[in-house]
Formats: C-alpha cells, sequence, structure tokens
C-alpha cells in the first residue's frame, strides 16, 4: 500500500512560498516604478478638471472645424453645449451624439437660408461674368442686405429669448468658443460674465485682427488676404498693398462698422463698438500654419492651429474601396467643391465630365446636380465622400479642390498634389500659396477648356518634381511637438483653469490709435526739432534787430 502524502507543508516549504511571493510583489513593483519613469519621460498632458464649454458656430467649413474641437474636448472629459440657431443649415442636432444643445429661436429658416446661399454661390461664380457692373453691385447689395438682416436677427434673438439666457446662466459655464464670423458669441459671453476664445481663419485685410487682435500686418512684407502678392513684395507691389488695406478698411468703416456698433450697443444695452468687444478675446485660435502661411508677427495670444481636424485615413466604404482598386496602377483622383457648392451650371458639368472621362485614372466627383451625359465609366458620382479617407488612400494620386482651408490642410497632410479650381473667399489665397510651393497648379473653373482640365492632371501625376515637393511640404506639417488640436485644446483648458489670459494681451488694447501708431511721439519730436532749428534763426534775427535798432539810436543821438 502506497505511503499518503501529507497535505501539511513543511517549514521550507513555507519559507519558499513567501520568497515567491515577495519576488512576485518585487517584480510588479518594478514595472510599475519602470511604467511611471516611461510615462514621465513621454510626458502626460496636463490634467484639468472638468470643465463646461459654451460654443457659438458659424455655418459651412466653420461649423467643422467647430464640431472637432467640440469632439475633442468632450473625448478628454468636459461638459459642451452648442447654441444652434433655428434656421441653421449645417448644424444638425440629430447628428449631434454626445453633445448638448439650445436652440435659439430666430425668425429666418433653413429653407430661406439655402435659396439666399444658392442665390449667392450660382451669381457670384458662375453668373458674375455675364452682367454688367451695375447689375453685379445691385444683386450683390440685395444679397448681403438678406445675410445682414438674418445676422442682425441672431443677434437680436439672444435679446428676446430670456428663457434661454436664463438657463445659459443656471449651466456656470467657464468658456465660450466662437467663431467671429457669426456675429454676438462674444456679447454673449459678456451677458453671462464668462470668457471668450475665437476659432477663425482671417477676416478681409485682416481688420479685426489689426484693430481689435492689436496684431501687426506691416504692408511691407504682410500681403492682404486674397491680393494675389507674396511676401518678398518690389516697390510697386508694396504700394498695390499699402492702397488696397487703406481701401478696404475705408470701405469697412463706411458699410459695415457702423452698423456693427449699432447691435453690439443695442445687445448689450450700452455704448460700445465691436471693437471693442473683440478685443476682450483671451485666444484666438488661428486656422492656419506657417507651412501655408507667410510668416509674420503676432500677438502671445493667437494661437496657430491649422490642420486640427487632420487624422489617418479609415477604411473606405467597401464600394469606394472596391472602385478604387479597380484603378489598377493609374490610380485615383478624388474632386470635391465643398460643402457649399453641391451644383453647377451644366455647360460646366458637362465639360468637366467630358475631360474626366479621357483620364486613365479613376475618378471619384462629389455631385449631385443632374448626371452629365458626357460622364465616363470611369467617375463616379456620389452626393457625398469621406474626404479625408480618400485623401489618405494609397491610390489617391490627385485632388481637385475648390482650395477650402480643411480640403488644402488634408491634402498636404497625406501629401497629395491638388488641382485648384478657387471660387471665392480665402480659396484662391490659400492655393496661391501651395501654387508657390510646387504643389498645385491654378485654373479658373469659369474658363477652363477639358484639354486644360486632362494637361493639368497629367501634369500633377506624371511630374515627379509634384509629389515630390508635396511630400517635403507634408514633412513640414507633421513635423511639430503637438498636434493642433492639442494646441486649440491646451488654449480652451488654460482659460478654465485659470480664468483668463490677460497676462498674453499685448499692451496695445489700452492704447488710443494715435498712441498706438506714436503720432502724437511723432507731433512732439517734430514739435521739438521744429523748435530747436527756429530758436536758432530767431536768436540771430533778435540780435540783427538788436543791432539796427542800436545803430538807428546811435545816429538819432548823433544827429541831435
Amino acid at each position: 500500500m502506497a505511503p499518503r502524502l501529507a497535505c501539511t507543508a513543511s517549514p521550507t516549504g513555507q519559507g519558499v512560498g513567501v520568497l515567491a511571493v515577495g519576488m512576485r510583489f518585487l517584480k510588479a513593483m518594478t514595472m510599475l516604478l519602470v511604467c511611471a519613469s516611461l510615462c514621465l519621460i513621454a510626458g502626460f498632458p496636463q490634467v484639468t478638471h472638468a470643465g463646461n464649454v459654451l460654443v457659438w458656430p458659424a455655418e459651412a467649413s466653420h461649423w467643422l472645424n467647430i464640431r472637432v474641437i467640440m469632439d475633442e474636448l468632450i473625448k478628454r472629459g468636459h461638459q459642451v453645449t452648442v447654441i444652434v440657431p433655428t434656421g441653421a443649415i449645417f448644424m444638425k442636432t440629430e447628428d449631434l451624439g454626445h453633445v448638448q444643445h439650445e436652440l435659439l429661436k430666430v425668425n429666418y429658416t433653413k429653407e430661406g437660408q439655402e435659396v439666399i446661399m444658392n442665390e449667392f454661390f450660382q451669381f457670384w461664380i458662375f453668373e458674375f461674368s455675364t452682367h454688367s457692373y451695375w447689375e453685379i453691385y445691385k444683386r450683390h447689395s440685395a444679397i448681403m442686405v438678406e445675410f445682414k438682416k438674418n445676422t442682425k436677427d441672431t443677434c437680436m434673438a439672444l435679446k428676446r429669448d430670456k428663457g434661454l439666457i436664463s438657463r445659459l446662466r443656471d449651466g456656470q459655464f467657464d468658456v465660450l468658443l466662437s467663431d467671429p464670423i457669426a456675429f454676438c458669441g462674444d456679447a454673449l459671453a459678456l451677458m453671462l460674465g464668462i470668457p471668450y476664445v475665437y476659432s477663425l481663419r482671417f477676416t478681409p485685410s485682416y481688420i479685426i485682427e489689426r484693430y481689435c487682435g492689436a496684431m501687426p500686418a506691416p504692408p511691407s512684407y504682410v500681403p492682404m488676404p486674397v491680393s494675389n502678392l507674396p511676401d518678398h513684395m518690389h516697390f510697386w507691389q508694396r504700394v498695390q498693398n499699402t492702397v488696397m488695406y487703406f481701401l478696404s478698411d475705408l470701405m469697412h468703416i463706411l458699410m459695415d462698422g457702423n452698423n456693427s456698433n449699432r447691435i453690439y450697443a443695442e445687445l448689450l444695452g450700452k455704448c460700445t463698438t465691436i471693437c471693442e468687444v473683440m478685443s476682450g478675446a483671451e485666444f484666438w485660435l488661428i486656422r492656419n500654419n506657417w507651412d501655408l502661411d507667410f510668416p509674420r508677427p503676432f500677438p502671445p495670444n493667437f494661437v496657430f492651429v491649422g490642420g486640427l481636424h487632420c487624422k489617418p485615413a479609415n477604411p473606405l466604404p467597401e464600394d469606394l474601396e472596391e472602385f478604387a482598386q479597380s484603378s489598377g496602377e493609374h490610380g485615383l483622383i478624388v474632386f470635391s467643391l465643398g460643402s457649399m457648392i453641391k451644383y453647377m451650371p451644366m455647360e460646366r458639368a458637362e465639360l468637366i465630365a467630358s475631360a474626366l472621362a479621357q483620364l486613365p485614372q479613376k475618378v471619384v466627383w462629389r455631385y449631385e446636380g443632374q448626371k452629365p451625359s458626357s460622364l465616363g465609366s470611369n467617375t463616379k458620382l456620389v452626393p457625398w465622400l469621406p474626404q479625408n479617407d480618400l485623401l489618405g488612400h494609397p491610390k489617391t494620386r490627385a485632388f481637385i479642390t475648390h482650395g477650402g482651408t480643411n480640403g488644402v490642410y488634408e491634402a498636404i497632410y497625406h501629401g497629395v498634389p491638388m488641382l485648384g479650381f478657387p471660387l471665392f473667399g480665402d480659396q484662391k489665397d490659400n492655393l496661391l500659396r501651395v501654387q508657390t510651393r510646387g504643389v498645385a497648379i491654378i485654373l479658373d473653373i469659369t474658363m477652363v477648356t477639358a484639354p486644360e482640365i486632362q494637361d493639368a492632371l497629367g501634369l500633377l501625376i506624371n511630374n515627379s518634381s509634384y509629389q515630390q515637393s508635396m511630400e517635403r511640404l507634408s514633412r513640414l506639417h507633421h513635423d511639430q511637438p503637438e498636434r493642433p488640436i492639442d494646441r486649440a485644446v491646451h488654449a480652451l483648458e488654460f482659460v478654465m483653469r485659470h480664468g483668463h489670459a490677460r497676462h498674453l494681451r499685448p499692451a496695445a488694447h489700452r492704447l488710443a490709435w494715435y498712441q498706438l501708431h506714436c503720432l502724437d511721439v511723432v507731433a512732439f519730436l517734430s514739435a521739438a526739432a521744429g523748435l530747436a532749428l527756429a530758436l536758432p534763426i530767431l536768436l540771430c534775427r533778435l540780435c540783427c534787430h538788436c543791432r539796427r535798432a542800436a545803430k538807428v539810436a546811435a545816429k538819432k543821438d548823433k544827429k541831435e
């Protein structure tokens, strides 16, 4: 009979067990210390208590940029509430997800807004050259009147909706994020007594940034936006740039300045100006960066966040992936004129479709109009496309774009050369900058011919210099210490932590216009120099007068 094994451990076995436990504990502590050291070396982002952010957005691509910041804030544990006008086109409450929202009841409708915008874009882009100057002035003025009326109604809706303001006051928000293209977000922040931060690309002639944000813009080397001028200007270009700055400022003062000031004064119930209000912004998040913009001076509370929406590509939907793979060695071309342009005159659509049909590449074209009869089998029309994911696809060879900031930065991020059809706003300015860097070709969509489109795309795809230049530009964009979205969110978290960023505002905000430009100093020094020059002359004249008087007196005494 085999002896039974003892179930009780011997003293020696107990010692071995304790030693094993101790070794496991020591190993765990060592791993914990190693992980902590690595985390410290890598650098954790600064911890911020969850904040409460109110958002006053603008339409179209402006909304897309604000939405990216909102999503990142929520991912970091902050609560976000967005104000959505009932007549908004792009801000759809059903698509907000985890973002809370408050409806602002306005008198205009979504349908009315769409009619105004479609009329504006169709006229300004495709019909402009076919009208006389007088007709252009009348139609443009009529459209601008509608835009201004709706802008004022949005602002006055804040005054009408007492319930909304009461709920927002109870919300105890820490900061307001506003796009200044949509007026009165900053006024709402003042009504609630909270700090505010701006997100913008630029304003015409940098007028708001210069006069309200104290941003220097010497006309000698800072070209006015949409001026088609480089930063290295010869004498006549500097003359042109200076005159354009002056005329643009004058037009703004005469046409828009007083109207905007009246809206703000009426809303806030006190005598104020839009510039006085805007100068109180804690940070200005500029949706640009030095890989695209010309170097220029700016205050420390201006944070450049160009490309904040860019991210690695996700897998394409099955139908688009199959279409992309069918392109073979020739690759894919992505074609989109942005979220605002859905249609174009049939004559232009037919011409573009016929040009694309002759290409060996496959083309994905975002288009919602009537299908052109000349559309080739290599072209796929879609009402919407995942632009970032298509640009990041390995088959993509070129991007046909209107030159919006979002699309241009996505192309830079993924390293795709561009064929540009600038339509309005900052688009030509963006495309001119990438064209000077050798990564884009610009054509006029209202006058371009089919052979010109084919030649331009052939050059972009087959001439390796465009791809090489784009790869260099893409490397510059990626070579940053942190992501642009991190800089944007840090600015908001900074204000939430400290309540303000006044230490970053230049003293220019506290100076009168004549003090800012040292006109009082120039006047004093001119007077002093004039006095210094005049004094010897006055003394000489006095001496001469005294000498003549002495001679006259001597002659008189002699006669007597």
